[in-house]
C-alpha cells in the first residue's frame, strides 16, 4: 500500500464495516464510492474528530508511534509501560480506525495524524539530531546526577514543555538551575537565545522512559466508598421529591415577585437572593431550580414591553400530574439541555446571571451524559469523589476536557445530586433508567415514591402537617392558604392572615375555606384556626377598591375620613367624591397594597360590585425551542452495500473525454486531502476540473503543494494552478 486511501480501498467488507462503526462521520453524507470514503478519512476534520474521541490508552499509543517514528509493538511498548500483547491490540484498533495504515513493512502513521498531533506530542521536543545538539554519553545517568533544584526545573520543562523561557533574574535559583542544565547538555538554547528546549531523549529520560505518568488501565477504583443500593435509591428519591416540591413553591414566589428581565438577559442578583431567601436556599441551589424550570418550559420571558419572568401556561398542567411524572419532565429536559450551571465561568471573571444566555454551553450535553456513564460504569452503590470522577473522565476523553474541568465536573455532580439523579454521590436505579431508558425513569421513581396523601393534621398553633407528598387538590389548597415553614419527612405549613387573605381574594368565603380544610383534616378544625379564618373574613372586604384610576368605597364614612387624613397615604392622592367614596389616580393594585401596608384589609371589587380575585396573574407562553433529535447512525452494512454498487457502476461506466480512469465526484475537503497525499508522495493524479461555464474536463496533473485554497503543480511539464472549488474529483494514478 502506498497511502491511507489505497489501504482503505483494498479493505474487506468486514474491515470497512468496522471502520464505519468507529468513525460514523465518514458516512454522513453518503460518499459516492470507496474512493470518496478514503479521501474523507484523510481529511483533517475527520481525523481530528477520530483522535479527539480516543481514550487515553489509544491516544498514548498513537502519540508513541509519532514519537518513535514507527508503529510496531516492540517500539512503543517501553514508552507505554505495557506488554507487547496490549500494545499490539492498541495498534490494531488504531489501524481499524484508519489512523494507521498498512504498508509492506507494517502499520504506519498517516500524515494527517502527524499534522493533528502537532510537532510536540505529549510535550516532547525534537530529537537532539534535529536540533544539532550533542547529548551526554549517558543521558539517564546525567539526569540522575542532577541536584533537586535542577531536577525540579527539568521535570517541569519535560512535562509542560518542551520549551521554556530563561528566567529574567540571573541571580534566581531557577536561572542557576537552567544554566546547570545547559552546562550538562541536557538543555539547549534556541535561535533567539531567550528560550531553552529539552531534546526528546532528555524529556523521555526525565519522565522515566514513559510518555505518561497515568496508568493505561485507568484510575484505581478499588477504594471507592460503597453504599447499599437501597440507601442510594432512598436518598435519590428524597432529593427528587424535594426538588419537585421546591420548584412548585418557587413558581408561586416567582409569580408573586414577577422579576424583571435584565437588558442583558437573565435575572437580577437582587431578585435571585429574594427567591433564595423565600425558600431558605443557597443562591446556587436556587439557580439550579430556576434553570430546571426554564429548561422544562415552566417559566419564560413574557416578551412584554417591560419584560418579566413569569410562569408559563404549562405550569398548571404540570402541577396536575403525579410527583414522579413532574420529576420526569424536569429530568428528561435537563438531560438533553444545552443550559447548565456547570458552564465554565467567563475568562474575564464577570458574573453569570441566573436564566441568562451565559448558562448556554453546547458541550455540556455530551459531557453530562459521559459523567453519568462514568458513574454507571462503577459497581452498583459506588459513591466516587469528584476528583475520581474527573480522573475517570480524563481517561475516557483526554483531548476533550473543558477549561476548569475540576470546577465543571463538581458543578455537574452538584446538579445530579439536587435533581435526585444521584443519591449520596452514587448513581441509583432511577439515574440509570434516565441514562439508558429515558421515559422509564419516571416509572421507576413512581415505584419508589410513596403514594400521595390526601390527609393533613391541623394543629392549634395554626400549622398543618402533611406526612408526605400532597395530592394535587390538597397541594393547591395549601398554596392558596398557607406558607411552607419546614420540610423533611413531613412538610409543615403555617396559616397567617396574609396567606388566608389570598384565598379570600380568590373568591372563597370563610365557610367554604373551613369546609375544604375539614374535608382533608384527620381531626376537627382547631378553634384558633377557625377564629383566625372568620376574623380575617370578617375584616376582609370592609374596603372596596375599584378602577377609576381606582376608587375606594365603604359603608363607614368615618373610616374613609381617617384614611383620607392618613399621613402615609399621601402618595395615593385620595380625593373624596361622596361620603362613602374616595378616588385615586393610581391603579387598583397600588391602592390595594398601600392600604394593606397601613393595616387595612380591603378587597378588590369588580364592575358589578362583586369581590373579585384581583388582577389576573398573567401566564407567559413557553418558548417552543426546536426539539432535540438524535439522528441514528445508519447501519454500516447498508452503507457499504451502496458503496459496492457505486464501485461496480463506476467500473462499468465508459470513460469520456479521453484516456484514464473514471473520476468520482468529491467534496473540496476530500479532494484537498487526496492532493496533499499525492503531493507528498510525488504521485501524478487525474483531475476533473470545471470551467467558467460549468463544463468539466479531465487533466493529468502533477501536484506539488496545496495551499490557500489552491493546488500548484504541472501539466505537461508546464506550471499550472487550480482552485480547489473547481476540482470535481481526484484519482491518484497507478
Amino acid at each position: 500500500m502506498r497511502s491511507l486511501a489505497e489501504d482503505i480501498r483494498h479493505r474487506t467488507d468486514e474491515e470497512l464495516v468496522a471502520l464505519l462503526g468507529v468513525r460514523p462521520d465518514l458516512a454522513r453524507p453518503q460518499p459516492a464510492d470507496l474512493t470518496a470514503l478514503a479521501a474523507r478519512a484523510s481529511t483533517r476534520a475527520s481525523t481530528t474528530r477520530a483522535i479527539d474521541h480516543l481514550d487515553l490508552p489509544h491516544l498514548a499509543a498513537l502519540q508513541a508511534c509519532v514519537v518513535v517514528g514507527e508503529a510496531s509493538p516492540g517500539a512503543i511498548t517501553p514508552l507505554l509501560g505495557c506488554d507487547a500483547a496490549t500494545a499490539a491490540g492498541l495498534l490494531e484498533d488504531l489501524t481499524t480506525a484508519a489512523l494507521l495504515w498498512r504498508t509492506s513493512d507494517g502499520p504506519a502513521v498517516s500524515r494527517t495524524v502527524v499534522e493533528v498531533l502537532g510537532p510536540t506530542p505529549t510535550g516532547l521536543g525534537p530529537r537532539a539530531a534535529e536540533l544539532h545538539h550533542d547529548l551526554p554519553e549517558d543521558v539517564d545517568a546525567a539526569v540522575a546526577e542532577l541536584s533537586s533544584g535542577s531536577r525540579r526545573v527539568l521535570d517541569r520543562i519535560a512535562r509542560h514543555g518542551p520549551t521554556a523561557a530563561r528566567p529574567r533574574d540571573p541571580a534566581s535559583s531557577a536561572a542557576a538551575a537552567v544554566e546547570d542544565l545547559l552546562a550538562r547538555r541536557l538543555l539547549t538554547a534556541t535561535d533567539d537565545d531567550r528560550l531553552v528546549i529539552a531534546p526528546l531523549e532528555v524529556g523521555l529520560a526525565a519522565r522515566g522512559g514513559r510518555l505518561l505518568s497515568d496508568p493505561l488501565d485507568g484510575p484505581d477504583t478499588s477504594e471507592v466508598r460503597r453504599l447499599e443500593p437501597r440507601d442510594v435509591d432512598e436518598a435519590a428519591t428524597a432529593a427528587a421529591t424535594e426538588t419537585v416540591s421546591l420548584v412548585d413553591e418557587l413558581m408561586d414566589h416567582l409569580e408573586e415577585l414577577a422579576p424583571r428581565v435584565l437588558r442583558s438577559g437573565g435575572l437580577a442578583v437582587r431578585d435571585l437572593r429574594s427567591l433564595a431567601s423565600a425558600l431558605d436556599l443557597q443562591e446556587s441551589t436556587a439557580t439550579i431550580l430556576l434553570e430546571l424550570a426554564l429548561t422544562a418550559g415552566l417559566i419564560a420571558d413574557d416578551r412584554a414591553p417591560e419584560p418579566a419572568w413569569r410562569p408559563t401556561t404549562e405550569l398548571d398542567s404540570w402541577r396536575e400530574t403525579d410527583p414522579a411524572v413532574r420529576w420526569g419532565a424536569l429530568a428528561e429536559a435537563w438531560l438533553v439541555s444545552l443550559r447548565s450551571t456547570a458552564a465554565p465561568a467567563p475568562e474575564d471573571g464577570s458574573r453569570v446571571n441566573a436564566l441568562s444566555d451565559g448558562h448556554v454551553w453546547p458541550p455540556v450535553r455530551a459531557l453530562r451524559r459521559e459523567v453519568l456513564e462514568v458513574l454507571a460504569g462503577l459497581p452498583e452503590g459506588s459513591a466516587p469523589s469528584a476528583e475520581l470522577v474527573l480522573d475517570l473522565l480524563h481517561h475516557r476523553r483526554p483531548r476533550r476536557m473543558p477549561r476548569d474541568a475540576a470546577g465543571v465536573v463538581a458543578r455537574l455532580l452538584g446538579e445530579t445530586e439536587v435533581l435526585g439523579v444521584t443519591g449520596r454521590s452514587a448513581l441509583g436505579s432511577v439515574g440509570r433508567a434516565l441514562l439508558y431508558r429515558g421515559g422509564a425513569a419516571a416509572q421507576r421513581l413512581a415505584g419508589l415514591v410513596p403514594e400521595p396523601v390526601d390527609r393533613l393534621l391541623l394543629q392549634a398553633d395554626l400549622t398543618a402537617i402533611v406526612p408526605g407528598t400532597a395530592v394535587p387538590e390538597l397541594a393547591s389548597l395549601l398554596r392558596r392558604t398557607a406558607q411552607v415553614e419546614s420540610r423533611g419527612g413531613a412538610v409543615v405549613h403555617r396559616f397567617t392572615e396574609r396567606t388566608l387573605r389570598g384565598a379570600l381574594d380568590a373568591g372563597w368565603s370563610a365557610e367554604e375555606l373551613l369546609d375544604a380544610l375539614a374535608r382533608f383534616s384527620a381531626t376537627e378544625v382547631p378553634q384558633p384556626l377557625e377564629y383566625l379564618v372568620r376574623d380575617v373574613a370578617r375584616r376582609h372586604g370592609r374596603l372596596r377598591v375599584g378602577d377609576a384610576g381606582s376608587y375606594l368605597r365603604s359603608d363607614d364614612p368615618a373610616h374613609l375620613e381617617t384614611l383620607l387624613a392618613h399621613r402615609e397615604l399621601g402618595h395615593l392622592q385620595l380625593r373624596q367624591i361622596a361620603p362613602t367614596v374616595l378616588v385615586s389616580p393610581v391603579g387598583p393594585t397600588v391602592l390595594l397594597e398601600s392600604l394593606r401596608q397601613v393595616g387595612s384589609s380591603p378587597a378588590l371589587e369588580g364592575a358589578g360590585g362583586v369581590v373579585t380575585a384581583g388582577t389576573s396573574r398573567r401566564r407567559a407562553t413557553p418558548h417552543r425551542d426546536r426539539p432535540v433529535t438524535e439522528v441514528p447512525h445508519e447501519p454500516a452494512e447498508q452503507v457499504l452495500a451502496r458503496l459496492r454498487v457505486a464501485e461496480e457502476q463506476a467500473a462499468s461506466r465508459p470513460v469520456l473525454g479521453g484516456e484514464g480512469p473514471s473520476i468520482p465526484s468529491l467534496d473540496p475537503a476530500s479532494a484537498s486531502a487526496l492532493l496533499r497525499e499525492a503531493a507528498a508522495d510525488r504521485l501524478p493524479v487525474w483531475l476533473g476540473v470545471s470551467d467558467g461555464v460549468g463544463a468539466t474536463r479531465r487533466v493529468f496533473f502533477h501536484p506539488r503543494r496545496v495551499d490557500g485554497g489552491r493546488v500548484v503543480g504541472e501539466v505537461d511539464a508546464a506550471p499550472q494552478v487550480y482552485s480547489l472549488h473547481r476540482i470535481t474529483g481526484v484519482v491518484i494514478d497507478g
